[in-house]
């Protein structure tokens, strides 16, 4: 007798199609992530240069903190990892 098994199709539903999207997905994932950040980037400056045309008062608030922060030399969020370090130092 012949072969019992069937060949299944290729198609969207099945696993190996499932497998190739999930993958082509997961390589697609840095480009994802670098055009969202230039997308939330030149918002940030739209609003900014629109801030200082329609309310320079209130924009220059917002940069002078803006600025304050990313000159200051202390952390906003802790490392955890320098945290964990430092216990193991200390014991």
């Amino acid at each position: 007798m012949g072969n019992d098994e069937v060949e299944e199709e290729y198609d969207s539903g099945s696993t190996e199609a499932l497998m190739a999207e999930y993958d082509r997905k997961r390589r697609n994932r840095a480009d994802d992530i670098i055009a969202t950040q230039a997308v939330i980037c030149i918002l940030l400056v739209t609003l900014l240069v629109g801030g200082r045309i329609f309310r320079p008062e209130i924009t220059g608030e917002v940069y002078g903190k803006i600025k304050s922060l990313s000159a200051d030399g202390a952390e906003i969020m802790p490392n955890p990892i320098d945290m964990l370090i430092d216990y193991i130092d200390k014991h």
